[in-house]
């Protein structure tokens, strides 16, 4: 959630209060203009009351301002460290505050100073202006500080340790508890908002009125926040069980050995989610759901895409080959066929991380031993360690038995681990996948339509991006040759654009270095099929890679491929791939173009330059990388790189900013 405090509450500070009188001094100012031949003696009378109502008001808003302000830190600082003393602090600056408020308004509701003003004909119209103003500015604090101390009380029933693990409490019920409870905070934030509405902006001092109406924006967004949450709660309910038992494939892919999903299966582990409970059902080596590969003309033969045939023969496309396809929705349809009929359940959905996202979630658990090998697997060494591992088992299989006991350590203890941990982590928890959804290390599918739906606007189902009035491009390559180059791959993409008229003309180098050392010969080389996604107005298309032998399945809806085969040996040598094609120009009335550059899951930070002729004799040029999606710009005058979606879910925030 954003801020909703209402910093600055018509609050002004002490060492400039006469530039930023509230109500009385100003009165004061129009009553002198008024009293036409009044006596010094009542001028001076007037003024000493005026003044010291000033002091009052101002001093009760201050110190309300202050005891909300401290209020919200107290609840961050709960949040941040699940501190329940921090919760209590909280509460007992929530309810100062509603009292400063409060007083604030009662003592210029029972002045007799401003009733007798508000009656006068000349500055009657404008005290009670700024009565008006003062009450809802103190009502918006009361209402805002009533929220406080009710999230807090919701905030320290989440921050609290469960009672017996994962019995105790389970996200589906903290999330039961939040939704039952911020109804009662939504009625409040409302009526701050009413509150803040019926004030008068033009009477606020005008050094105040900014931080005023960022105060009330903040409050619209803060219920924004809490509506978006509630529509998401049925979505939450359905994907943790909340409407019966689900179980889902997690798919553990290996990216040195790249595939279009993210690299090549080669664990996997089942998940069952029963009413928000998270248990491990199985896990094993993925050609577990592989075998027998049956022949053509066998029981249970599937044919293979065409990039896959060539290198199988009549043998039967299988589970860890299925994640050929550049949108995860189709890999993960895939892997469910191949994989429900070895496990003998029926699966609700896929969840695909690759090592990436397995060493991001030990940051949030901590290490974990694997038995019997005397390793200990952290966030900063289990790549590198079932790299190192997987790289030996081609002649050492002493390395495979530690390369399979690491992936077998790691999947049941690391789940349960994340299904158990508290509720006070749950929003780092969350934070942590978004940025993994945005690298694509971390892929979801959901069976129920529903469901999807919520994942892929929230960016985490890894389907395409294609949006008909804007140009795209992905890139996808598959190793093929069985080999971990793609450990030791770098590459840099040239994208050349240049307007020809109606036209603009797409050249798109892909230089690509393979540094496996020499060591690993003859297991060194890259044997990639690859793919270029275009948008399905280009035309003029080529490319020079070596044309595939058989057919492939069609392109994306939106989109036409490019493609073919490419190989290259390691210990430093390097290929350039060249794609070129045209698509009409589809300028906005701002004279700009647009691309989205959507990213293949299993690669890493690959460098971009982005080079753009403009067709009027200017030549633009801007360097970036293709760590998440980006949205490249062509405009009159420059080029931009941008990020493009990222992962944005959320859970509602408990500490008013």
């Amino acid at each position: 959630m954003h801020s909703a405090s209402g910093a600055g509450l018509m609050a002004p500070r002490r060492k400039r209060r006469r530039r930023r009188a509230p109500i009385a001094l100003v009165v004061v100012v129009s009553i002198l203009a008024g009293m036409a031949g009044g006596s010094t003696l009542a001028y001076r009378a007037v003024k000493s009351q005026a003044n010291l109502l000033e002091a009052q008001l101002v001093g009760h808003l201050e110190l309300g301002q202050k005891e909300m302000e401290a209020g919200k830190t107290s609840l961050r600082l709960a949040n941040a460290n699940l501190d329940g003393k921090q919760i209590d602090k909280a509460k007992a600056h929530f309810t100062t505050a509603k009292v400063e408020f409060s007083t604030a308004s009662q003592i210029a509701d029972n002045s007799d100073l401003l009733r007798r003003l508000e009656n006068l004909p000349v500055v009657g119209p404008m005290a009670r202006s700024q009565h008006a103003a003062l009450d809802g500015v103190s009502q918006m604090g009361v209402q805002l500080a009533l929220a406080g101390q009710d999230l807090a009380d919701l905030d320290g029933q989440i921050i609290k340790p469960p009672a017996s693990g994962q019995a105790g409490r389970t996200l589906l019920t903290v999330i039961n508890d939040v939704q039952g409870k911020l109804g009662a905070v939504t009625t409040e934030l409302n009526s701050a908002l009413k509150a803040a509405n019926q004030v008068d902006v033009s009477v606020l001092p005008a050094a105040q009125r900014s931080t005023f109406l960022q105060a009330r924006g903040s409050i619209v967004q803060v219920i924004g926040a809490i509506a978006q949450f509630q529509n998401l709660v049925p979505t939450l309910t359905e994907a943790l069980g909340g409407n019966g038992v689900r179980t889902y494939l997690v798919e553990q892919l290996n990216p040195a050995e790249l595939r279009p999903g993210g690299g090549f299966i080669g664990t996997y582990s089942v998940l069952r989610a029963d009413h928000g409970a998270l248990s491990l059902v199985a896990s094993g080596d993925a050609s577990d759901l592989s075998t027998p590969r049956p022949a053509l003309g066998q029981r249970g033969y599937v044919a293979p895409p065409g990039a896959i045939r060539e290198l199988t023969g009549n043998y039967s496309w299988i589970f860890t080959d299925s994640n050929f396809f550049p949108d995860f929705a189709s890999n993960a349809q895939a892997g469910e066929s191949f994989a429900e009929p070895h496990l003998g359940i029926h699966i609700d959905g896929v969840i695909a991380i690759d090592y990436n996202s397995v060493a991001r979630m030990l940051q949030l658990t901590g290490p974990i031993a694997v038995p019997g090998y005397g390793i200990t697997l952290t966030s900063d060494n289990f790549v590198s360690l079932i790299i190192q591992y997987d790289l030996a088992a081609y002649t050492d299989t002493r390395a495979n038995a530690i390369h399979k006991a690491i992936l077998a350590a790691v999947a049941g203890p690391l789940l349960q681990k994340i299904a158990t941990l508290q509720p006070g982590y749950w929003a780092t928890l969350l934070h942590a996948f978004n940025d993994l959804a945005a690298s694509r290390d971390l892929q979801t599918y959901f069976n129920n339509a529903s469901v999807e739906k919520t994942v892929d606007q929230y960016g985490w189902s890894g389907n395409e991006k294609v949006i008909p009035a804007r140009d795209y491009i992905m890139e996808v390559e598959s190793n093929l040759g069985a080999t971990k180059a793609n450990y030791f791959i770098t590459r840099q993409y040239t994208v050349e654009l240049t307007r020809n008229g109606g036209t603009l003309h797409h050249q798109v180098t892909v230089d690509i270095t393979d540094n496996m050392p020499y060591s690993y010969r003859p297991n060194e080389y890259y044997h990639a099929y690859i793919r270029l996604y275009v948008s399905d107005k280009a035309t003029a298309a080529g490319d020079n890679l070596v044309a595939t032998r058989y057919s492939n399945p069609a392109p994306p809806a939106g989109t036409r491929v490019l493609d073919g085969w490419m190989q290259i040996h390691g210990y430093g040598h390097d290929r350039m791939v060249v794609f070129q094609w045209d698509t009409p120009w589809q300028a906005t009335g701002r004279g700009e173009e647009q691309l989205y550059w959507q990213k293949q899951p299993g690669t890493s930070s690959d460098k971009v330059t982005i080079i753009w002729h403009d067709g009027n004799g200017h030549t633009y040029t801007v360097n970036g990388d293709l760590a998440q999606d980006r949205v490249i710009t062509l405009g009159p005058t420059s080029v931009t790189i941008v990020v493009g979606q990222v992962g944005s879910a959320q859970l509602p925030s408990l500490s008013l900013g």
